[in-house]
């Protein structure tokens, strides 16, 4: 039979002792982490803190909120667009927002959602327009401007409202010089530009030119002439 030298059996004990230790200190810091975690607040996304609703010391119920957050990359700018104009945005179009604080620059956006009921006392659609980049700065519930591409004219008639006479129903009655006189032509009316100017689907014969102003005296075979560089 042999037996253990006491010096080794000493050794083997301080290593048991050690091990223990060791064990011990890995469950101390297991539990000082998970205490840690539990005073510490962690947003679940890459946010932007927007208020502060408690201050460092204070004291907090459960469940009662601190920050409020926001994810930038989903703010959107909301549109209220009049009934009469909005029938022909669709989702997925482009779209330019103007922020107040920024009035010269555009920033390209697209629409995103167009609300499925219209405000009742406005008569206007809610449209959502979300950026193609978000800006480094945004500052919730600013006041911004939306310019929606809901058709591209690469080659259209166009008048102003003002040369209009009768103007209703996509129809209306417009002044025109043909062959040396004055004719009147009642003429369907197609797209209306932000600038005013309306679009002349049918209803003016290829020869003729349409009076942009009108003015007093004007009647039906009246002798009339074409300014040079004047266009139809």
């Amino acid at each position: 039979m042999s037996s253990l030298h006491p010096d080794r059996r000493e050794r083997i004990c301080d290593r048991l002792v050690a091990k223990a230790n060791i064990g011990d200190a890995k469950a101390q810091q297991q539990l000082q982490s998970t205490i840690l975690d539990f005073y510490t607040l962690a947003a679940p996304y890459d946010a932007m803190v927007t208020t502060r609703l408690r201050e460092l010391g204070s004291a907090l119920g459960a469940g009662e909120p601190v920050f409020t957050l926001i994810d930038p990359k989903t703010v959107w700018a909301l549109a209220y667009v009049d009934e009469s104009k909005a029938g022909e945005i669709t989702v997925g179009e482009p779209a330019e927002i103007v922020l107040r604080s920024q009035p010269g620059k555009r920033i390209a956006g697209h629409v995103a959602r167009i609300q499925p009921e219209s405000d009742r006392v406005n008569e206007e659609r809610r449209v959502e327009i979300t950026f193609d980049s978000p800006p480094a700065d945004l500052y919730l519930g600013e006041q911004a401007e939306a310019h929606i591409t809901s058709v591209r004219l690469p080659q259209a008639l166009l008048v102003p409202e003002a040369a209009i006479i009768g103007l209703g129903k996509n129809q209306g009655t417009v002044w025109t010089v043909e062959d040396g006189s004055l004719e009147q032509r009642n003429v369907t009316l197609g797209h209306r530009l932000l600038d005013g100017r309306i679009e002349i689907t049918g209803g003016v014969p290829e020869h003729a030119l349409i009076l942009t102003t009108l003015r007093s005296g004007l009647r039906i075979g009246r002798a009339a002439q074409v300014a040079e560089g004047t266009s139809r």
